[in-house]
């Protein structure tokens, strides 16, 4: 949902916490317009806390963070009040780089990410963070 190239999802800035424009790209799109003030609340919360803990994120609230298995240290941010989005993030030298957004349709237990790892981690060498 973008207007005239620019972002309509006013996404809140942390200093440590860098978002792909292809990321941005995918929210955009996911986000319906209604659910945006609801959405920036849930966005805010859980990147607000990342940026306070990151590295330890995935232990103090293992609710909306998991450090995915098998993938190379890619993580993943829920977001289960909207149609199950999760993003996917890499940590590094103190530094959150959210990679990758999609809708996981199989549910919390099941969800399958091999599909969505090695774009994420493509998107880690890019300059456009």
């Amino acid at each position: 949902m973008f207007e005239g190239g620019k972002s309509i999802i006013p996404f809140p800035q942390y200093s440590n916490v860098a978002i792909h424009y292809e990321c941005r790209m995918e929210l955009e799109e996911l986000i319906h317009k209604d659910e945006i003030p609801s959405f920036l609340a849930a966005y805010e919360q859980r990147i607000g806390f990342l940026s306070q803990n990151i590295g330890k994120e995935t232990v103090l609230h293992p609710a909306w963070f998991e450090v995915l298995k098998k993938a190379q240290s890619l993580r993943s941010v829920h977001f289960i009040k909207f149609r199950n989005l999760r993003i996917l993030y890499m940590v590094e030298n103190k530094k959150a780089f959210l990679l990758l957004a999609f809708e996981e349709r199989q549910g919390h237990r099941n969800s399958e990410y091999s599909k969505y790892i090695d774009p994420a981690l493509k998107r880690l060498n890019e300059e456009k963070i």
